[in-house]
């Protein structure tokens, strides 16, 4: 073990001591932490720290995905609303639309189901798929 001070350590680990001041502040664990004075600086190892910060970043990533996962059907909803409006053909035009939005969750879900294995299907049906479904089945 290593114990570096801040900015040598921000060298180091490639990112600025900014970044490494403000992971410090999230959790990120120090070997010493320091207080007011020369020579009573803050230090840190960088292979912990590497460590730390990459399985941060995995986190954050996940929970980026999440997010769009759960936003996903009803950005997808009025994009097939949209199509549907501009169609000249209603009915048709609205299996359509139901056909490419439930396709396009699946395909999108497969996708980021290889970043994040254990994403699980969403039942949420939007409202405006609801009335597309009800429009096409007249």
């Amino acid at each position: 073990m290593t114990a570096l001070p801040i900015k040598i350590a921000a060298v180091e680990l490639g990112i600025s001591p900014a970044k490494l001041y403000r992971a410090i502040n999230d959790g990120l664990p120090v070997v010493h932490r320091g207080q007011r004075g020369r020579g009573h600086g803050t230090m840190i190892d960088t292979q912990l720290a590497r460590a730390w910060l990459d399985r941060d970043a995995r986190e954050g990533k996940d929970a980026a995905l999440r997010a769009i996962a759960a936003r996903l059907p009803e950005v997808l909803a009025k994009v097939a609303e949209e199509s549907f409006h501009a169609a000249p053909d209603k009915r048709g035009a609205g299996w359509t639309a139901l056909a490419s939005w439930q396709g396009s969750i699946y395909a999108v879900m497969d996708m980021l189901r290889e970043h994040v294995p254990d994403l699980s299907d969403s039942d949420f049906i939007p409202e405006r798929i609801e009335r597309l479904r009800k429009i096409s089945t007249k």
